[in-house]
């Protein structure tokens, strides 16, 4: 490889030399292969002339240009005719078959300073294109790490924004002059710091090796993971209430527009189940499963708590009574997973026991033909 390499230096760098010197070279290497033939005529027979010339043409066309080897064969024709073709001594050659002889060698030198010229054109347009490739993947790489940078540049500011947007409306719900109200913007703070959460796992994983920024895609066992810990030190940060969260995420590639999506549904599954399927300081267990089946993901968040009603509004209700509204938990968890093209399911879990929601939605990113 090293020495093809400086090969195709060295040619690149003879055939830039100027005309004249391209010219006197060729005549030298002419010159030098008919003195070697000379001085191999007491071993090679007198009828091969041409022998060594061919070699003088393909190294001039080689190291120059075709031009030059068209002229490495016309000194070498001159010199064969005046020295090897009788009569000896004379450019007029008599010999019918040498004059044939003589024509061969020309038209099959100007081939050959031909041939080679089309072989070097082509080797240069190739290594033209290779290394207009390579330019190529630098500025893609360029490209690629400016919009990593934005990207999480994005996710920073996006998070810093509702932890603000949380503070503000937590201060209002302070000063708000009803219960309601109160309620209402607890419910908003909530539901932000949800979205703030899910941020702030998808620029944890950067760089971490949780997530592609080429391809811009997150490892989801580390975010489900990352996520549900952060649900629990907010649910119970006193460590107090005998509820265990498990998980048991596979670890899958989900683009992150997908993933903020999900987890926005596992964080409305996991918080409502641990704030109301465990009334009273009941103890219990919330497990969340995430996994693929054939071409579909399947997240699922069962407890083993008191149950809850397959339509009931989660949020806002008193402990140890099943909540009764109008079901907006729900139509939240509901257009969660049709913006995921899928489907969310709330149904009894085993026996009757305690309540499962389930989230099935395609593996394959939306506009894939799989």
């Amino acid at each position: 490889m090293i020495r093809t390499t400086l090969a195709n230096a060295t040619i690149s760098h003879t055939r830039r030399w100027p005309t004249w010197a391209r010219y006197a070279a060729a005549a030298a290497i002419v010159a030098a292969a008919f003195l070697l033939r000379r001085a191999a005529d007491p071993i090679l027979p007198q009828g091969y002339p041409y022998l060594l010339a061919f070699v003088a043409v393909l190294l001039s066309a080689a190291l120059f240009d075709h031009a030059t080897g068209l002229l490495a064969t016309g000194l070498s024709a001159a010199l064969a005719a005046y020295f090897y073709l009788p009569p000896v001594g004379s450019l007029a050659v008599q010999n019918q078959g040498d004059i044939v002889g003589l024509g061969l060698f020309g038209a099959v030198g100007a081939v050959i300073s031909l041939i080679v010229e089309t072989l070097h054109r082509a080797l240069a347009d190739r290594q033209r294109a290779l290394d207009d490739l390579a330019r190529s993947n630098v500025e893609l790489r360029r490209s690629e790490e400016r919009r990593g940078l934005l990207l999480r540049e994005f996710r920073h500011r996006t998070r810093n924004d509702l932890h603000s947007l949380v503070g503000l409306l937590r201060l209002r719900a302070r000063a708000a002059p009803s219960d309601a109200a109160r309620e209402g913007l607890r419910e908003a703070a909530e539901h932000a710091m949800a979205l703030a959460r899910v941020h702030t796992h998808l620029a944890g994983t950067d760089g971490a090796g949780g997530a592609d920024e080429e391809a811009a895609v997150v490892n989801t066992r580390r975010f489900i993971e990352g996520l549900c810990a952060d649900i629990i030190a907010a649910q119970m940060g006193d460590g107090l209430r005998p509820v265990a969260l498990v998980t048991e995420a596979e670890a899958h590639t989900l683009d992150t527009e997908r993933a903020v999506q999900l987890g926005l549904v596992v964080n409305e599954a996991v918080t409502n189940a641990l704030k109301y399927a465990f009334p009273e300081d009941r103890a219990g267990t919330v497990r969340v499963c995430f996994a693929r089946e054939a071409e579909e993901f399947v997240l699922t968040v069962a407890d083993d708590g008191i149950g809850l009603p397959a339509e009931g509004e989660l949020l806002g209700a008193p402990p140890g009574t099943p909540p009764h509204g109008s079901g907006l938990g729900t139509r939240l968890l509901r257009a969660l997973a049709a913006q995921l093209r899928g489907t969310f399911s709330r149904h009894p879990g085993e026996c009757g026991r305690g309540t499962v929601a389930g989230l099935r939605f395609r593996a394959a990113p939306p506009g894939s033909p799989h």
